[in-house]
């Protein structure tokens, strides 16, 4: 089957996959094409009342309610006019696309009709954990490959060898200044690690004046919610994967960030865009609550309630942050034989060879599924090709539930041994396994 027929077939709902998981009226003409795969993100994210993780203006975005607590304003503070500013690049925005269908094909390969999902007394399915974490899980390079980059890259970043940092499991509050930086100037106030917003570790929670601070006591409220863990895992998918913490430590994650400023010399867009989501997903939850609250005149609960037909729960808030940790994590790589003397230098003890831990769909199920589709979406493997004679040439066999996907080329100028050794190269870094190619096809047991 052409990848581009799967990708017709699913958006029309022929093959019974669940993509659009509000089932709104979506941009579907032409979406691998350059504008439309970016006003597809778009739209999927306005169609969840979710709009604020889109936005990087950082005075709008730490500013986004105050006039709610200044005047009681009833206008809809999810409403701003989207530039260029807002838009992946063509590139970024078509592979995103496409890799959103890649990653419903494989989850399907996987599990069939039983779809994964999230356990909870609310239904959280594959369609919605998806859309959030593939559609955003690059929106970093909004920030980070931009000319006119909201962000400024620091020449240099803290290694912990200067900072006299002789345990790995500790470290210094000056590794922290760069990431810091970064949060400051894209107004990001809440970190994905921490129950608390930055702005809140001091005594009280007060204007001077004395009144309450309820934008901060709110947001200390979500971020408790998000945090909070009673003896059970924080998240457990149908599967039985049970999600109990992050895939990387703060300490790793500011590490490899550093890593990347002096040694690649590129400000990391997975971590721009975890640390992005997180803060964006969760103001955007207490952004929809101000409003019903005013609109109720005060009859609403934090913890469950409607906006714009939309339903919020706290029960979405680790969600949030599981996502926001996949995303921050994609883009960590293993340490590469020619680098191990950085990694060692700025103490990246679990990413070294021997340490690796490999990425498996039964411990970390969307992480899993983001890796394998990010790598092998072919219109970025295939990045000097037009994108739709790629995804017409690529044809991909499979069965649903098991596990199993055969790939082949139509067209000799898409040369299947390209896509080949993308997928060879997983076997490195997760548990696919990838057979030899033989007569222009190879096989992935995933």
């Amino acid at each position: 089957m052409r990848y581009s027929d799967f990708i017709k077939q699913t958006i029309s709902n022929e093959n019974g996959i669940d993509w659009n998981y509000y089932k709104t009226g979506m941009p579907i003409e032409n979406i691998l094409q350059a504008n439309r795969s970016g006003i597809f993100i778009r739209k999927y994210f306005e169609s969840g009342g979710k709009e604020l993780p889109l936005l990087l203006n950082p005075t709008e975005a730490t500013n986004f309610i105050n006039t709610y607590f200044a005047a009681g304003c009833k206008e809809n503070t999810l409403s701003f006019d989207f530039s260029e500013m807002y838009l992946l690049p063509d590139d970024r925005a078509i592979h995103t696309v496409s890799g959103f269908f890649l990653g419903l094909l494989i989850e399907s390969c996987l599990n069939g009709t039983r779809t994964l999902a999230i356990e909870s007394s609310n239904q959280f399915p594959f369609a919605y954990l998806w859309f959030l974490m593939f559609l955003y899980h690059d929106y970093g390079y909004c920030v980070t490959e931009r000319d006119n980059s909201p962000i400024s890259t620091p020449e240099r970043a803290p290694i912990p060898d200067m900072l006299f940092t002789w345990n790995p499991l500790r470290i210094h509050r000056k590794e922290y200044d760069a990431l810091c930086r970064m949060k400051r100037e894209l107004g990001i106030d809440l970190s994905l690690f921490s129950p608390y917003p930055g702005s809140l570790n001091r005594v009280g929670n007060f204007r001077q004046n004395n009144e309450i601070n309820l934008q901060r006591a709110l947001l200390r409220e979500l971020t408790q919610r998000t945090f909070t863990v009673t003896g059970r895992p924080r998240l457990r998918f149908n599967t039985g994967a049970k999600i109990i913490g992050h895939q990387y430590t703060s300490i790793i994650t500011t590490r490899y960030f550093n890593y990347c400023i002096n040694e690649r010399h590129k400000v990391d867009h997975g971590i721009v865009g975890g640390y992005l989501f997180y803060d964006r997903m969760v103001k955007n939850y207490l952004s929809a609550y101000m409003t019903v609250l005013y609109e109720r005149e005060g009859l609403c609960v934090l913890g469950d309630f409607h906006y714009r037909d939309r339903h919020f729960c706290q029960e979405q808030l680790p969600i949030f942050s599981y996502i926001a940790d996949c995303i921050s994590a994609h883009n960590i790589w293993k340490q590469p034989e020619e680098s191990r003397a950085a990694y060692e230098q700025y103490k990246l003890d679990v990413l070294l060879a021997e340490n690796f831990k490999n990425i498996t769909f039964q411990e970390n199920p969307l992480l899993y599924i983001l890796v394998v589709a990010d790598s092998l979406e072919p219109t970025k493997v295939y990045g000097g090709l037009p994108p739709q004679k790629v995804s017409d040439a690529i044809d991909i066999e499979y069965l649903p539930a098991h596990h199993v996907l055969t790939f082949s080329s139509r067209n000799s100028e898409v040369s299947i041994e390209i896509l080949y050794r993308k997928a060879k190269g997983l076997e490195d870094w997760t548990s696919v396994r990838c057979s030899e190619l033989n007569e222009g096809k190879f096989t992935l047991h995933i």
